[in-house]
């Protein structure tokens, strides 16, 4: 029995809306997103404004995407980076890890101006940034396994739910990663999210230690 070829149409479909989504990443990456436009887009990729709407209903459907696929990649890379440490490693001493490494991240790979972006169309509403805002993303996980652990091995204590402490924690990096934004370049993202985490650690804690 003979393998069946691949639908030849369907192979190019695939590479056009691959295309047009690296294109449209190297611009977005380079300029506002307000300021590119499908024509932009559909121009620099060699291809017509039909076949756009082909693939993405709307600039703003493929916005999210792109977004969507930054905040995977990020998750991913955190998690992976959890699993390094070593087992024994203290709770506080994983959370102010982990906490340095979105630092890291954020500065060195998604960097100011993207995340003003991002910001812009959390508030603006125009675009489903779900993947960024929801407490459903890898990142609420994985805060909310390492306290989890911290809990059951007797190093955290808290009167609230496991889940209220996770959210507060996420809320802590959003709201240092904001203000960075706000304030950019005078502000050190790494070093103030350190020292708010650690204020969280603080109240929840046995045996935290100042110098960590």
């Amino acid at each position: 029995m003979r393998d069946k070829k691949p639908d030849k149409r369907k192979v190019q479909g695939a590479e056009t809306k691959r295309k047009l989504y690296e294109i449209a990443e190297k611009l977005f990456a380079e300029h506002d997103f307000d300021t590119v436009n499908v024509e932009d887009i559909t121009d620099a990729a060699g291809i017509t404004k039909g076949a756009f709407y082909v693939h993405f209903s709307s600039k703003d459907e493929l916005i999210a995407l792109l977004i969507a696929d930054y905040v995977t990649q990020a998750d991913t890379d955190y998690k992976t980076f959890l699993k390094m440490l070593p087992d024994d490693m203290r709770v506080s001493e994983v959370l102010l890890a982990l906490t340095q490494k979105i630092a890291d991240t954020l500065l060195n790979t998604i960097g100011c101006e993207n995340m003003k972006k991002v910001y812009q169309m959390l508030l603006a509403g125009t675009v489903d940034t779900e993947a960024v805002k929801g407490y459903s993303r890898e990142l609420y996980t994985l805060f909310h396994g390492v306290l989890a652990k911290g809990i059951q091995h007797g190093e955290i204590t808290s009167s609230l739910p496991l889940e209220t402490l996770s959210r507060h924690f996420v809320m802590a990096i959003r709201g240092v990663s904001y203000e960075w934004c706000v304030r950019y370049p005078n502000f050190d993202l790494k070093a103030q999210a350190v020292e708010h985490v650690q204020m969280l650690l603080g109240g929840i804690c046995f045996h935290t230690n100042k110098n960590v």
